[in-house]
Order: structure tokens, then C-alpha cells, then sequence
């Protein structure tokens, strides 16, 4: 008997001793790691510029024309828009001048669409002398801006006819 018990001490001592016959797992370890990351600021027109705007032709019975032409700019904060108000702006042909207005209009107001309050009609020399204001929507990262022109002319004279001719630029910049 006591053969038996040394027999099965010497079992059991093996056994536990192994280590891979029966096996506790070891206890849990944790690690931590902070992680952190940052997103630039973006503001970017989906192209370089907006497609020309063609007003047609104007007469002594069409003496007002109007066109529009629109781009996305794509934001992640709040940003406002200015214009150029310079005679770079106002449609001349060298000699002459047209009465030049412009106006933007925006595919969402604000709110839960990033956009902004459309613009009323405004010479070329006062459009946007304050700066148009867009609101950015966490949720919406994109706005698309409608630039509309407008040309009157009082009196067609032998002399003013020709082509006329236009450069607007639009700037964006982070609102402070």
C-alpha cells in the first residue's frame, strides 16, 4: 500500500511538474497606447475655375443680359468668400464699359447643409466688399457656389459694339 500512494505521488508530482499536461493560463496583461491625429484644413474648388459665362448679344431691344456658371468648394470649417472688385471685373471692350452686377447664390443656407445666405445684385466694385460667410456643416462638407453676372447697357451707340470682356475671381479664406 504504501508502494501504491509513493507510486501515485510520483504520477502526480509529474503530472503538475510538467507543466503542459494541465496548464493554467497566466493572468491577464494589459497595455495602453493614446492615439492622435489630425485632419488639415481644407478649402478646395473641384476645379481651377468656373466655366466661362457667354452673356449673348445685347441690342437696342435686348439692352439686359444675364448667365450663370457654378463650381463645389469642398471645406471642413467655416470660411468666407471675397471678390475681386477691381475693372478686371467690370465687362469692357478697351473703350467702353457695361453696367456689371454679380451675385452668388449657394445650394444650402447653413445649418445642417454647409452653405450660406444668398447675395444680392451689386456692382462689380462693391460685390462681396463684405465678405460672403459659409457656414460648414459637420455633416456636409461641400457647398456648390452659383456665380451669376449681369450686363445693362443705356445706349448702343455705332461706336460701342464688339466684344466685351470680364475676369471675376473669387477668394476663399478661413473665417477668423
Amino acid at each position: 500500500m504504501n508502494f501504491t500512494k509513493f507510486i501515485i505521488f510520483l504520477v502526480t508530482l509529474a503530472i503538475f511538474s510538467n507543466g503542459s499536461a494541465i496548464a493554467f493560463p497566466p493572468p491577464p496583461a494589459s497595455a495602453t497606447c493614446r492615439i492622435t491625429c489630425r485632419v488639415a484644413e481644407t478649402v478646395e474648388w473641384s476645379q481651377a475655375s468656373f466655366e466661362d459665362i457667354d452673356l449673348g448679344e445685347l441690342n437696342s431691344k435686348h439692352k439686359q443680359t444675364q448667365g450663370q456658371s457654378s463650381l463645389i468648394l469642398y471645406t471642413n470649417g467655416d470660411v468666407e468668400i471675397t471678390a475681386d472688385n477691381s475693372e478686371n471685373a467690370e465687362l469692357s471692350n478697351g473703350a467702353y464699359k457695361l453696367q456689371t452686377q454679380y451675385k452668388l447664390d449657394f445650394d444650402a443656407i447653413g445649418g445642417s447643409q454647409t452653405g450660406a445666405m444668398p447675395t444680392e445684385w451689386c456692382t462689380y466694385d462693391t460685390f462681396l466688399k463684405e465678405a460672403a460667410q459659409i457656414i460648414h456643416s459637420k455633416t456636409d462638407g461641400n457647398v456648390v457656389i452659383i456665380l451669376s453676372v449681369k450686363a445693362d447697357i443705356d445706349q448702343i451707340r455705332k461706336d460701342s459694339g464688339g466684344e466685351y470682356y470680364a475676369m471675376q475671381t473669387l477668394t476663399v479664406c478661413w473665417k477668423s
